[in-house]
């Protein structure tokens, strides 16, 4: 899902008063999901493109794709007030932009649903900052995931768990990750048992302090 984004995921407490200066009304949010619908039509059909088809400049595509990354990163930013905004657009087919997948260098084309879901698995989903584990050189990783192993989807996830907070849902997650045996990308036992102390002090964290584990996730799309 995060293939073709530099991601920047941050865990930390941040600073309270700026969260409170940057934080959205739901309005503004709908109308930031908005921004991520491309004003020109995708620049090729099908999985993806080892080239981009002829006529079609990396010019163009940023140009038609600017104002993506801006709304995508404000979102990000003020994900308590706009997680439900973001879980109701899921599903949203409508072309949102081109990028590169690192790990076999093709053109690919996201959707809105699928922009909306990469900031919630990286906000909801802490515990990868602990269970990803890089599975090649080409940018492929293996995780756990909750939402969607444990849960069958955003949809089915977030249809019980709407009136959660944050922190309860990030909980959540960890918990659920404790609780299973040690997935066969781990190569050693004392690897997983370092994993689940750093989850165990994460939950604790979340438990004590009843807020949730920040984290600092922005869309930088790369069509090199």
């Amino acid at each position: 899902m995060l293939l073709g984004l530099l991601v920047l995921v941050v865990p930390g407490r941040g600073d309270e008063a700026a969260d409170k200066q940057a934080r959205l009304t739901p309005d503004e949010c709908e109308r930031l999901v908005e921004q991520f619908v491309n004003p020109g039509k995708p620049p090729f059909t099908g999985k993806g493109k080892p080239i981009l088809p002829e006529g079609v400049s990396k010019s163009t595509i940023y140009e038609r794709q600017k104002n993506v990354g801006p709304a995508y990163d404000k979102l990000s930013t003020n994900i308590e007030v706009a997680l439900p905004i973001l879980a109701k657009h899921v599903n949203d087919e409508r072309f949102s932009y081109v990028y590169v997948q690192p790990s076999s260098g093709v053109y690919k084309t996201e959707s809105v649903g699928g922009a909306c879901s990469s900031i919630i698995h990286a906000h909801v989903e802490v515990h990868q900052q602990y269970t990803r584990k890089s599975r090649d050189d080409e940018g492929r990783s293996d995780s756990f995931s909750f939402i969607d192993a444990g849960c069958g989807g955003t949809n089915k996830w977030w249809k019980t768990r709407k009136h959660k907070t944050l922190a309860e849902l990030q909980l959540e997650g960890i918990e659920w990750v404790l609780r299973q045996e040690k997935p066969e990308y781990f190569k050693s036992d004392e690897d997983w048992t370092r994993a689940k102390t750093a989850l165990e002090k994460m939950a604790k964290e979340i438990r004590d302090s009843r807020k949730p584990i920040k984290v600092k996730h922005e869309l930088r799309i790369e069509l090199e």
